[in-house]
């Protein structure tokens, strides 16, 4: 019999992504000159449907996109994405991310979210979940009661949830208590606990630790620092991100949340699955772009991993 591949169900945002690359980020009112420019597809729902698709999952991507998304949807497919479930919007543009990013790799980006803004509970599939093991992985880039509807119907239907609460914004305690794992940054975090963003690993491990949220795991992204889990009734344990040279930190995050879907998928426990995702979002930032550096599973493979995370 054949062996069937871990199955994702993202549902999601598609952007066209338009990146410019400066030496500097520029300042309120400061005019910069670019020192180079390339579109490509983006959105995080499409950049971690990618991830995950890239390192040998089946992936099913549920989302809007205008009539102006054939080459779009074109390159998702290409890319092993199944987008029977992407659907056109006709009176709404495909979304769109303008990104800036600065010769050490930071960037600043301004979303008009377009079509992602029509996608409606009754575009998820009745069936978010089709067998046991699946991972149902959301993020906020789409109207707010289009996430509760599927975290809530995935929970339902039994499938392993993943929430990315990105961009931040506050979160009902019944979808938070059907999310199996919570991937937030420390800026989502903060505002997601109504606390200041903590600065560096150890006040976000305090923060963490304080924390009450209902989920039955928070996986904290720490960038550079690599990441920290949080579950309950056990201390946080911080997986270190190897030491990489950074071109360009777009996309690192779905990168992760990608890697950890398909790691989850295949039946990795959380700790394992974040040390991988660790390393694929660390290879992620080596190369210029959100979905053209994403790494693929031989690529992965052949990294070098962290060093042992530790708990304290």
């Amino acid at each position: 019999m054949p062996v069937l591949m871990p199955a994702i169900t993202v549902v999601g945002s598609v952007n066209r992504d338009l990146v410019l690359t400066v030496e500097d980020l520029p300042r309120p009112g400061e005019t910069v000159l670019a020192r180079g420019f390339v579109e490509g597809v983006g959105g995080k729902g499409a950049n971690q449907a990618v991830a995950a698709a890239r390192l040998g999952s089946r992936v099913r991507l549920v989302a809007r996109v205008g009539a102006d998304a054939e080459a779009i949807l074109r390159a998702l497919a290409a890319e092993g994405v199944d987008v029977e479930a992407v659907h056109p919007a006709p009176e709404a543009a495909t979304g769109i991310a303008s990104v800036v990013v600065d010769r050490a790799g930071e960037n600043t980006i301004v979303v008009n979210p377009g079509a992602n803004a029509e996608l409606s509970v009754a575009d998820l599939p009745d069936h978010l979940v089709r067998s046991a093991g699946e991972v149902v992985l959301v993020q906020h880039e789409i109207p707010a009661d289009v996430v509760a509807a599927a975290v809530l119907r995935a929970r339902e239907q039994g499938g392993t949830v993943v929430l990315n609460p990105a961009p931040a914004r506050a979160l009902d305690p019944e979808v938070l208590a059907a999310v199996d794992v919570l991937v937030p940054n420390l800026g989502e975090l903060a505002t997601l606990l109504g606390a200041r963003p903590p600065v560096g690993p150890d006040a976000a491990r305090d923060l963490l630790e304080r924390a009450a949220l209902p989920c039955r795991a928070v996986v904290v992204t720490l960038g550079a620092d690599g990441a920290l889990i949080k579950r309950p009734d056990r201390p946080a344990v911080r997986v270190p991100a190897p030491v990489v040279d950074a071109v360009d930190t777009v996309g690192a995050g779905d990168t992760f949340c990608g890697a950890l879907a398909d790691s989850l998928a295949r039946g990795a426990d959380l700790l394992a699955a974040a040390e991988r995702a660790v390393r694929a979002a660390s290879l992620a930032v080596t190369g210029l772009g959100a979905q053209s550096s994403m790494p693929t599973a031989a690529q992965l493979d052949a990294a070098t991993g962290p060093e042992a995370p530790t708990a304290s």
